[in-house]
């Protein structure tokens, strides 16, 4: 489809264009929204959030993401002053809504500051309120799908639907599998006290997950259309979890890329095709040859993962 014409669009012209794409009254939505995709809105961000609330209602949520910028682990000592709370909550890096979301007295963070959401809506207290440190990080992502059967909304940017973190863990775990991955998080401020939290960050390779995506899109869309200038998809997270969890159970292989030079693909996972040595001997092979370049690269990552890296089985 090809992108409309860039105007300045009023929230009133927003608010049609979710309702055109099926987004109702009293539904939860979970937010995949590049703002620039949409163009110019009246109000900016925080009126593209308006018109969100407008549509959707009292009755409705709206669920964004809010990671920060974490630190390693083994690192965690060079950073103990930069020290977080629910007063001085850490800036995200999932873009311009959910920073402009935490302006708003409206908007909800979860406890679980190491990994958080933004929420708006009917059900943010109980879902930032339960999203406690002990919690497993897509936790309130999957009560939402499990109990108020959340919708992904799509408009720009990369074609995650939303899911994918949740299938691929639970897919993990009940296979036995693990993968090697660095282990980063964040010091909080609790009662007076400084603690370090771990980030349970998952980790797969985007490349491979384009292979993919399109079967999972198909199985799980309500509707698509225009938001703005923003393309954008609807998609029923219930249908699209259940379809990822239904294709890794047949083959987990299926979210590896084919890049040879891909270090997560082909070591990181307990079903990867190499071992850290046998990767390391074709790296150290190719410094002689025109590739040179990239295997000084890869040498150096995998020098980084063996040093850093922490076997992990299924989710946390």
């Amino acid at each position: 489809m090809e992108q409309k014409d860039q105007i300045r669009h009023t929230q009133k012209r927003i608010e049609e264009d979710l309702k055109n794409i099926g987004v109702l009254r009293g539904d939860t939505l979970f937010l995949r929204v590049s703002y620039k995709a949409i163009g110019s809105i009246e109000g900016g961000p925080v009126g593209f959030i308006k018109a969100l609330e407008n549509v959707v209602g009292e009755e409705g949520t709206i669920i964004m993401t809010a990671f920060s910028n974490t630190h390693i682990r083994q690192l965690r000592w060079f950073y103990r002053n930069e020290c977080y709370s629910s007063s001085n909550i850490p800036k995200p890096f999932t873009g311009i809504l959910p920073t402009l979301a935490l302006t708003l007295p409206e908007t909800q963070i979860s406890k679980k500051l190491e990994f958080p959401f933004v929420v708006i809506g009917k059900h943010s207290t109980y879902l930032t309120e339960n999203h406690t440190h002990e919690k497993y990080g897509y936790w309130l992502l999957q009560e939402a799908i499990e109990k108020f059967g959340c919708k992904c909304l799509r408009i720009g940017g990369e074609p995650f639907v939303g899911s994918t973190h949740i299938a691929f863990d639970d897919i993990l775990k009940e296979k036995g599998f693990y993968h090697t991955k660095l282990k980063y998080g964040l010091w909080l401020n609790e009662n007076g006290k400084k603690k370090w939290y771990d980030t349970p960050n998952t980790v797969f390779c985007r490349a491979g997950f384009k292979y993919y995506v399109d079967e999972i899109v198909n199985a799980s869309k309500l509707s698509d259309g225009y938001v703005g200038n923003g393309y954008a998809i609807l998609t029923d997270m219930q249908k699209s979890l259940a379809k990822e969890r239904e294709m890794f159970r047949k083959d987990i292989r299926i979210t590896l890329c084919d890049n040879p030079d891909c270090l997560n693909c082909r070591t990181s996972y307990s079903f990867s095709d190499e071992t850290n040595w046998i990767y390391f001997k074709r790296q150290f092979r190719n410094l002689f040859t025109s590739k040179r370049k990239n295997a000084i690269s890869s040498i150096v990552s995998l020098i980084y993962k063996v040093l850093l890296g922490i076997p992990v089985q299924g989710n946390k």
